[in-house]
């Protein structure tokens, strides 16, 4: 049943009238490796498929005011995310045991900080990257490539609208497509854009990583050839 909703979520997805205006397969496929497998400060392409295969708890912690503020924003993300993923995505209480995922809010001038508590090595948040950051996300896998745990840390003290953008691109970026690259358009994924919502592409991208044949630690080649063969049964003719 489940893999009956994906296949009819995918088939409605992408039959829209915009489908004459969008990217051909062949661009999805390219933007697919971008996203799921670039890495813009490692220099090298990531070998592996990354995905979650367990419901995701989350908490809040940080900025009480911008947790009551943006806890909507961001309950409006996940219910956003999970029509693509098919992730269940629940809340926990901030002093309950369990959570796999931590939603942060600091001021800018604090995430660097914060984010060296959060993290499972401080060690790990250094580096340029880090430091000019106003948003960011940390993320852990286990060794065949499933997603474990993810940290979100959000600047507090963003302007509304960027800070809604930067909570949807974390997000999004923590379920296994980490990378921003401004050779995909129109997309959260690209940082010359400040899009508050899913594009098509941003959907087709989701729906290609968590297909239900797209496993785990999945190499890159096959990732790739994967996506291919999904993007033709979902779009016949799409070049």
């Amino acid at each position: 049943m489940r893999l009956l909703r994906r296949l009819v979520l995918g088939l409605i997805l992408l039959a829209t009238p915009a489908l004459a205006q969008q990217p051909s397969n062949d661009r999805y496929v390219a933007f697919f490796d971008y996203v799921v497998f670039g890495n813009e400060f490692a220099g090298r392409a990531l070998p592996n498929v990354r995905k979650w295969t367990e419901p995701i708890r989350y908490k809040f912690g940080g900025n009480v005011a911008a947790i009551a503020k943006y806890r909507p924003v961001v309950e409006a993300h996940f219910a956003s995310l999970t029509q693509f993923t098919n992730l269940e995505f629940k809340e926990i209480g901030a002093r309950d045991p369990g959570e796999n995922f931590i939603i942060w809010f600091s001021p800018v001038a604090r995430l660097v900080q914060d984010g060296r508590t959060l993290a499972a090595n401080p060690a790990e948040v250094a580096g340029r990257q880090f430091e000019t950051a106003s948003c960011f996300f940390l993320s852990y896998i286990s060794p065949e490539g499933r997603l474990v745990a993810a940290r979100v840390l959000a600047g507090s003290d963003l302007p509304d609208q960027e800070l809604v953008h930067c909570l949807l691109e974390e997000l999004a970026q923590s379920l296994g497509l980490p990378n921003d690259d401004d050779r995909v358009a129109p997309s959260i994924f690209n940082d010359s854009l400040h899009l508050t919502s899913l594009s098509l592409i941003d959907k087709v991208l989701l729906r290609l990583v968590y297909d239900p044949r797209m496993r785990p630690g999945l190499p890159r080649a096959q990732a790739l050839q994967l996506a291919r063969t999904i993007l033709s049964e979902l779009n016949p003719g799409g070049g």
